[in-house]
This record gives C-alpha cells, sequence and structure tokens, in this order.
C-alpha cells in the first residue's frame, strides 16, 4: 500500500510515514500494536516480531488496482473480486488476495490488507467451526502437522495436575493448542484472524457473543463455555480476550 509493505520492520516504516500520531493496543490481538496515521487515511498493525502484518485504509484517496476505494459501492466489490468470504455483518474478505471490507450503507467503510493466504500456512478460511476446527487446524490433528508449518511452539507448558497434556504456544500467530498424546485437543486464540461464521472474534463484546450461541451456558469467573458447542470465550471487561475451541459434548 504506497510505500507501506507487509513485513516491514517499524524503523522501516517510520523513514517512510514518519511517527505515528498514536499507537494503541490491538483491540483484536493483544499481541499487536495498531499505529495510526490519520492525516493520510490509514492505521497500521504490527505484529508481536515487530513487522508490519496488516494496513487498515479509511482514506478515500487510497483504491485498488481495479479502482475499488472507500466509498465504492459494495456491488462493484463482489463484482471485481467475487462473492468472498462473510465475517459477520457488512463484512467480506478475500484471504487469496490478501484484502477484506468492511460497508456502511452499502459502500467501502474500510480496506484491510494482509497476507495473502497462501503466504500463512493453515489459515484456511479463518472460520472458527465450534467442536471441529479453526482455519485449516482440526481438532485431533497431530501436532507435528502445525511444527511443520510453523516451527515448534515458542512455550510448552503441562497442564493440570497429572501433567499428560501440555499447552503449545506460537507466539506469532497468538494461538496455543492443547496436545494429549501427540494430538490436538483444543485450540486458543488471542488473535481476531480467526471469526466464526456469525462474526464472532476475539474483541467482540459478550453481548455480541450472547446473542450468537444465546444465554444458556456454564459459568466460570470471567469465562463462559457452551460446552455441547465445543467453544468457550475469555473476557477482559466486556471485550473476548480468548476463545477456545473443543470437542463438543452431546
Amino acid at each position: 500500500m504506497g510505500l507501506v509493505r507487509l513485513g516491514q520492520t517499524l524503523g522501516e516504516l517510520r523513514k517512510v510515514l514518519g511517527p505515528p500520531t498514536r499507537v494503541t493496543a490491538s483491540p483484536n490481538d493483544p499481541n499487536s500494536k495498531l499505529l495510526d496515521y490519520p492525516k493520510r487515511g490509514i492505521s497500521v498493525f504490527l505484529g508481536s516480531s515487530g513487522a508490519v502484518i496488516g494496513v487498515v485504509i479509511s482514506g478515500r484517496s487510497w483504491r485498488t488496482p481495479e479502482g475499488v476505494a472507500v466509498g465504492t459501492p459494495q456491488g462493484r466489490v463482489t463484482k471485481s473480486f467475487g462473492k468472498g468470504l462473510v465475517r459477520g455483518e457488512g463484512n467480506l474478505t478475500y484471504p487469496a488476495r490478501g484484502l477484506a471490507f468492511s460497508f456502511r450503507n452499502g459502500k467501502v467503510h474500510t480496506i484491510y490488507v494482509f497476507q495473502r493466504e497462501g503466504d500463512r500456512a493453515l489459515m484456511g478460511d479463518r472460520l472458527i467451526e465450534p467442536g471441529r476446527r479453526v482455519g485449516q487446524i482440526l481438532l485431533g490433528d497431530p501436532i507435528s502437522r502445525l511444527e511443520d508449518a510453523w516451527g515448534r511452539a515458542d512455550r510448552v507448558l503441562p497442564l493440570g495436575q497429572g501433567g499428560q497434556e501440555r499447552l503449545h504456544s506460537f507466539k506469532e500467530e497468538a494461538i496455543g493448542v492443547v496436545v494429549l498424546a501427540g494430538r490436538i485437543q483444543g485450540v486458543i486464540l488471542e488473535t481476531g484472524d480467526f471469526i466464526t461464521r456469525e462474526g464472532v472474534k476475539v474483541g467482540s463484546t459478550r453481548a455480541e457473543v450472547l446473542r450468537v450461541f444465546g444465554t444458556t451456558y456454564r459459568a466460570e469467573p470471567e469465562r463462559i463455555w457452551y460446552d455441547i458447542r465445543g467453544i468457550g470465550f475469555w473476557f477482559q471487561g466486556d471485550r473476548v480476550r480468548q476463545i477456545q475451541v473443543v470437542s463438543g459434548r452431546r
């Protein structure tokens, strides 16, 4: 996007854009930072490694090679790029292109630029299917499948009193997996890269979770579990801080 490139370091970014007006923690990913450049009409996401992982475009001066920009009618977006993947109400994502759009009143409100699907192993369609999968990570998969794609986990910790289960944490992906006997029993998300078909993700409000999943759940301090569906939510204040996907109980 202009002189901004995915993978740039903070130093490289500052050379082309200068210092940001504001730096905040990302609302959807606690390991990322959001750098605002309001005069340029953009915000830049920095990942935990300190490299650019995404750009949010809100200014009307930027446009895709197809001519799509903030303010473009939604019909023109789908004509140019196809139906896309629905990511909650008013959002379409095109993983193979590394583009996502939010819409307001039938027109593009923001554009998000991110790494293309082919560049990020196991992301898949970025859907959370409770009790089954997260992107291309399936419950029951061998942990070796993740290690082949992402390398060894940054940290491995025993869980529970017996210590047979272990939590493998992958810092850059903001994902943890619970492993027993070499196979994945659960996936813990701290990133908004993944989302349910109804639009719930890390960063969603408690009200959004209850609207989608209902008010019948098992409660723990700061957590609610939908055991039958195979999904649980950790809250920090009113916002989802973590999502865990496990096998559902029938």
